[in-house]
Order: structure tokens, then sequence, then C-alpha cells
């Protein structure tokens, strides 16, 4: 497992191990693999990391919630209510494909996970890393605004610098699309279209994303590591059953 810092903050990313199991290292519930042996990998990687950490039920929406915290337990800021703890180091699942927690004044504050296979893993870093987020961006939530309404969410709460890592996802040179699709998608985003290594069309999420949170004034870092290419990582594009890694980033 691969970790790295983003303002202070830690941020670790999960990789396909070896072995014949189709659903090694796999961190989704919803992918077919057996719920009992998930929960089981979760808690092992919340014990790794130290912290229980926070799930969404990811749905390509461009929903963001922030997460606040009363007697030490997390809850919705939207809602008052406290999330549902399912197994032991598990929070969740947040209905959700990004989540945002200030854990300033919060010493057991929990870590945030996003679950990929393709899409955009991003996890974002503030107030020298006690306020961050985790977001799932696939083309329909980039296209609808979900890093802007992140980023919304940040500047709400702290006016500080944010610094954001892109964790791997597919290239432009593989994503390929129908060309109404890029079309589409290059007139509400400009530069998002791309070309494949084998002349189709495509679409460039990672650059795309890149470009629109410069844009919104954050600093960004990006792993170029390709889903598709990478035989350490899901792909859903070479496998429709495979399973989700995870990035997760650990507030201060």
């Amino acid at each position: 497992m691969k970790h790295t810092d983003l303002h202070g903050a830690r941020v670790y990313f999960t990789e396909v191990g070896a072995g014949a199991d189709p659903y090694r290292d796999n961190f989704g519930t919803h992918v077919g693999d057996d719920a009992e042996h998930v929960h089981e990998r979760r808690r092992e990687l919340s014990t790794l990391i130290g912290h229980p950490i926070v799930w969404m039920n990811q749905t390509h929406s461009t929903r963001v919630e922030t997460i606040v915290h009363a007697d030490r337990v997390p809850m919705l800021a939207s809602a008052g209510t406290a999330l549902a703890r399912p197994a032991p180091g598990e929070w969740g699942p947040v209905e959700a494909d990004g989540v945002v927690i200030d854990a300033r004044g919060w010493r057991s504050a929990p870590a945030l996970a996003v679950q990929t296979a393709d899409c955009l893993p991003v996890v974002l870093s503030a107030a020298r890393g006690e306020v961050v987020a985790a977001v799932h961006a696939g083309r329909r939530g980039l296209l609808g605004g979900i890093l802007t309404a992140a980023v919304e969410q940040i500047r709400s709460l702290t006016d500080e610098a944010i610094l954001a890592l892109i964790g791997p996802a597919i290239c432009g040179r593989c994503y390929e699309v129908p060309e109404h699709m890029a079309s589409e998608s290059e007139a509400d985003m400009p530069g998002i279209r791309a070309h494949t290594s084998w002349g189709t069309p495509s679409l460039d999420l990672p650059a795309a994303a890149s470009t629109q949170l410069r844009e919104l004034g954050v600093r960004v870092l990006t792993d170029p590591r390709c889903t598709l290419e990478d035989s350490d990582l899901f792909s859903y594009r070479a496998d429709s059953g495979c399973g989700r890694q995870a990035l997760i980033i650990i507030p201060v």
C-alpha cells in the first residue's frame, strides 16, 4: 500500500496484491464479493492506519456531505444525525460521492475513503491537514461539478490554501467514448476531449480535473498511473466484475 503526505494529512492508496482471487484487496461491497470478507479487509485497513474509516455509497452523484462531531461521534452536518457503524473500524456508508471533514479539535477523527476502478479518486487537504475531503469523480460527477462543490464546502470552513491529489484513474489514451459523448463533454468542459492511443475519441478525466481545480485556485498533484494499463490496479474497463481499490485520507 502506497502512502504520502498532503498538507499535513496522511494519504494511503491500496493496490491489487498477487493471487488468484479476483476480489483480493477489494474494498467495495457492491461488486459481488462476500460482504464479510470486505468488512474484514476494511477492519484490517483501519487497524493498519490506526483510524476508523468513513465509507461512501457512491452513485455517480454530485452530492458532497460535511462531517462534524458530537461526543466523538461523526455526524452529518446536513441532517444532524450520527453515522452508522456497520462493522469494527467503519463508519457509514454516507450517501454521497464526496465527504468533507473538519477535524479541528477532534483528536480521534476518522479517515475518509473513496473507492474506484477507473473513475477519479480525489483527496483534498487544507488548514494544515485538519480539514480534508475525499471525492469520487467519474465522468458524470466531474461534468456535474462535484469537485467545485467539494472545494466550496472546504472554503466554507477555512480560507486557507487547498492542496489536492488526483489518484490513479483511466487515462485519456485509454478512456474511449462515442463521438457524441466526447463532443457533448467538450461543450460542457472544454479541454476534456482527447484521443486514444489508437486514434478514436476519448476523454481525459485526470487532465480536465486538474485544470478545473487549478482554475479554482487549488494546487494539484497527480498520480500518473492509468488503471487500465497498470496490473496493480482494478479497472472496470478491463473487467466489469472487478473489485475496487481505495484512496484514504487521514486528517491531522
